[in-house]
């Protein structure tokens, strides 16, 4: 893949950003998105580009950016490696939830938490066989639930202390601050349906709407994906996890 043409979503001015310009013509309708700042720039980018996205961190102690290989203090390794061709891309799966009858697909994750000081119950259950079945034996009891993907795994998944998804395109289950406080991980579709108390669904730090018992909601793996690009020279990732634990 032959790059020219880019499209730059950045959280602000940033200096030395004059040689991108330079390199490549910078355009809405880019072939590439490049994304500068955290992860919040970085999703605005993936909701609104649906081709290859490479996220470049700000730099400093408080830049995290998993995905992020690369800050801004190596841009001309960056357009080094774009300019001769010395990347590739990796697809993630997006999730795909289902409420009042409306579809939604999110890059992170999905989290139904508690409104107000009582917690919220809700029941979970997966599709085997055409058949609904319960994935933890009874109500789930607490401040709520997150499903994640592959890339939502290292945000408020790795905070409530569910596990980090790596090179597998699965789901994680991890209950925050519950009665049962095991994250499950698999390959399945899930219908969740509150029973008790009052709860917000919200998608990738945008929330939803409020549910009550008896609103429930459906979410599973989507077809549509998220490409972003790796560079030949790649952050380890170990290297990932030492910014991840000392953030």
């Amino acid at each position: 893949m032959e790059i020219n043409k880019i499209r730059v979503v950045k959280k602000r001015d940033y200096p030395g950003l004059g040689k991108l310009y330079d390199a490549f013509d910078v355009s809405d309708d880019g072939e590439i998105c490049l994304t500068i700042g955290g992860d919040g720039t970085f999703l605005k980018a993936a909701r609104e580009f649906t081709g290859p996205i490479l996220p470049i961190r700000e730099g400093g102690r408080d830049s995290l950016g998993f995905n992020a290989d690369y800050t801004l203090a190596d841009i001309d390794k960056v357009i080094h490696g774009l300019r001769n061709k010395l990347f590739t891309i990796e697809e993630y799966s997006k999730l795909k939830f289902t409420y009042d009858r409306t579809v939604y697909n999110a890059i992170n994750d999905v989290i139904l938490y508690r409104v107000n000081a009582k917690t919220v119950h809700c029941r979970i259950y997966y599709f085997e066989d055409k058949s609904k079945k319960l994935l933890y034996p009874a109500d789930l009891k607490g401040d709520g639930v997150i499903f994640s993907g592959q890339i939502g795994s290292t945000a408020y998944n790795f905070i409530a202390n569910g596990p980090i998804i790596y090179g597998l395109d699965i789901i994680t289950v991890t209950p925050i601050m519950a009665n049962y406080r095991t994250s499950v991980v698999c390959n399945k579709e899930f219908y969740v349906e509150i029973t008790k108390n009052i709860g917000y669904i919200e998608y990738d730090g945008i929330k939803l709407d409020e549910l009550s018992k008896g609103d429930s909601f459906t979410i599973k793996k989507s077809d549509k994906k998220i490409q972003i690009i790796k560079l030949k020279e790649k952050e380890s990732f170990s290297k990932k996890l030492s910014r991840l634990f000392n953030f």
